[in-house]
């Protein structure tokens, strides 16, 4: 029996030390004293190559901190000589995804050629690289730049885990697992790249599918490529990036849209002229274009100047994308504006409550701002000239806040459906109401919260308790990334631009898409604009015409939480 475990104990510590010689790499516990450096000497090596198989690990680590280092017992025959393709070393932090990536393969047939079942993959453990077809055999070199098959993301205000896998279909586990830096929600910083996904192969030949005739069209498309001056935009847009950042956008959708015109069998000719931004110089372009062949002009980006072009060119529709503060107070026969103006998203909200009011208990709160206190008391006003509608409370902050209890007092928790609206842009005040709200009973207290909006204001709380409140508001702006079309506008412009669409590059293609869609199905602009409501990417076009005036835009989006945080469009 004793030469039988004597045996048994051999065996095993024989396999044991043949299993640790399959590994080029082993972990290693750094004691107290040592550096990077005088473990790379214990080990006959240089301290840039330690340091590269520890990306993150200090040249003082502390003690007890783990790293790999070369195996000295390793055999002399490897996966590097026997393979003759690539081999990677598997790093700390490093995923399968994450190797795939660098040498731009897929995940799947990284698996394949190393026999790996699941997802997990050991530190130090050698990779064999899938070969490319018409590939050089050799090794990649530490800077080699590996152009990509995944999907990127430039991490943006308002970013969220939550809303970044609904946006690009993917899971929370892959999210992680593609970016190894992320270890929690909390590792999602501004500015920062991340991963979304694999590329799509396959594109289609056109994002919508219209009728389309084969009337040509002349556009002329006015932007301020060379700025003289960006007071204007400092003005409206008060953003930390360029105006040129904002033309360019906005002239790559508007590339995008004429592209998929024309694979349907619209004949478009475009011309794109450089206003400067200067009043002079618009000035020049008039004079010296002949505007008797053009069917529209698609600016100038800030409405004034809009206004001077649209007052010169005569009956032929000068489309001005971007809001104006002064809005209200410019207009002209032929200019089209395409922001609705701010009163129309206060209607919007008001009107849903008008058509929809069955007895509710009206409850307005909001900040103690004197812009909040006077709108609060317009709204009253508004709302109590319904005819059903005679009372409405109304709950301000005191010392700055608002206690639960103040919510208690004035919410219904017997018959009626509660209907709060809140006012106000302050962060504490927002989170009292939405939070305090939130933790009522549902079986108790049937609470609707509304809002003219949400602003950043909104972006610190819980996004469960807003669907817990069936958030609703009213937004001149809607993408919603869960949308079939959407998500194909993405790709088409992410595989044509290599990044994802911004704002402003949304509201180029929808600008011109819409525009070019009436013109070519009507004989005229304002024949086009009695057509009907449209909603493409972000944008929804309800066009009404001013008896002695512009053309205007009143559609605005009135969105709502859903429960499963869905976020559902109800008009």
């Amino acid at each position: 029996m004793k030469n039988i475990k004597l045996l048994f104990i051999l065996f095993f510590l024989t396999a044991l030390t043949a299993c640790g010689q399959q590994k080029k790499y082993v972990s290693y516990t750094v004691k107290k004293g040592e550096t990077i450096r005088s473990i790379a000497k214990d080990n006959d090596m240089k301290v840039r190559d330690l340091l590269r198989l520890n990306p993150d690990v200090s040249r003082k680590p502390d003690a007890n901190t783990v790293i790999i280092i070369p195996n000295k017992k390793k055999k002399a025959t490897t996966t590097a000589n026997t393979y003759k393709g690539k081999v990677h070393t598997v790093k700390r932090k490093e995923t399968l995804f994450s190797i795939a990536q660098k040498y731009n393969v897929t995940v799947d047939d990284l698996k394949k050629v190393n026999d790996i079942i699941g997802n997990n993959v050991s530190i130090g453990r050698e990779l064999k690289i899938p070969l490319k077809k018409k590939e050089v055999v050799e090794t990649p070199k530490d800077e080699e730049v590996v152009e990509t098959k995944f999907n990127t993301h430039i991490v943006e205000k308002d970013d969220t885990v939550f809303n970044l896998t609904r946006r690009f279909d993917i899971t929370e586990e892959e999210l992680f697992e593609m970016n190894p830096t992320l270890n929690s929600k909390d590792d999602l910083k501004l500015g920062m790249t991340i991963i979304v996904g694999e590329k799509s192969e396959e594109i289609e030949e056109s994002l919508f599918v219209d009728d389309i005739t084969s009337k040509p069209l002349n556009v002329v498309l006015m932007l301020p490529y060379k700025v003289n001056s960006t007071s204007d935009y400092n003005m409206q847009f008060k953003k930390k990036s360029s105006l040129l950042n904002v033309v360019t956008d906005f002239h790559s959708g508007v590339l995008v849209a004429i592209d998929s015109l024309r694979k349907q069998g619209m004949r478009i000719n475009l011309k794109v002229v450089d206003t400067e931004n200067n009043v002079g110089k618009i000035t020049s372009i008039i004079n010296s274009t002949d505007f008797d062949e053009v069917d529209v002009v698609v600016g100038p980006l800030f409405l004034k100047n809009a206004k001077i072009v649209a007052k010169k060119v005569g009956s032929i529709p000068v489309i001005a994308p971007m809001y104006s503060k002064n809005q209200t107070s410019i207009s002209e026969g032929s200019l089209i504006k395409v922001a609705p103006n701010k009163k129309l998203v206060e209607d919007k909200l008001i009107n849903y409550m008008f058509d929809n009011y069955s007895g509710e208990n009206i409850v307005i709160t909001g900040d103690a701002g004197a812009k909040s206190v006077a709108k609060i008391a317009r709204v009253a006003t508004r709302l109590k000239s319904h005819d059903s509608i005679s009372e409405i409370k109304i709950l301000k902050p005191e010392k700055g806040y608002i206690k639960k209890d103040r919510f208690i007092e004035v919410i219904d928790t017997v018959k009626r459906k509660n209907w709060v609206v809140f006012i106000g842009k302050d962060n504490v005040t927002t989170n009292d109401v939405v939070n305090n709200l939130g933790v009522m009973s549902k079986e108790k207290a049937k609470i609707q919260l509304f809002s003219f909006g949400n602003g950043s204001h909104f972006s610190n709380v819980s996004n469960n308790q807003l669907a817990r409140l069936q958030f609703t508001y009213p937004k001149e702006e809607f993408v919603d990334i869960t949308d079939d079309a959407v998500k194909y506008f993405r790709k088409k412009y992410k595989k044509k631009y290599h990044a994802y669409p911004t704002k402003h590059a949304i509201k180029g293609f929808d600008v011109t898409y819409d525009a070019l869609l009436r013109l070519s199905s009507f004989d005229s602009f304002n024949e086009g604009a009695k057509a009907g409501v449209s909603q493409r990417i972000g944008t929804k076009f309800d066009y009404r015409k001013k008896l002695f005036g512009s053309t205007e835009n009143k559609g605005v989006f009135l969105i709502q939480y859903q429960e499963d945080l869905n976020l559902k469009v109800l008009e």
